[in-house]
């Protein structure tokens, strides 16, 4: 089967199926790699999401998160 084929499949699969198809295809990746695709796969399922709680969600997940405590609001940081 070419690359156009397979292509055209994974297309006409339900989204619910294409996104299975492409966690089973990824399981050999290495670790960074996988995250990267996963985290497609979740924007694939999840359409309605808004890009910016991905974004969010992810700078969270790689430790990127901002601790806001009660006293920022009276005396924000430089």
């Amino acid at each position: 089967m070419s690359k156009t084929e397979l292509a055209k499949e994974l297309a006409a699969l339900p989204v619910a199926e294409r996104a299975e198809v492409l966690r089973a295809a990824c399981h050999d990746l290495d670790s960074q790699s996988r995250v990267a695709v996963e985290r497609l796969l979740h924007r694939l399922e999840n359409l309605d999401v808004p890009e910016d709680f991905w974004e969010g969600l992810e700078e969270a997940e790689d430790g990127k998160a901002l601790d806001v405590k009660d006293e920022h609001f009276e005396r924000p940081p430089l």
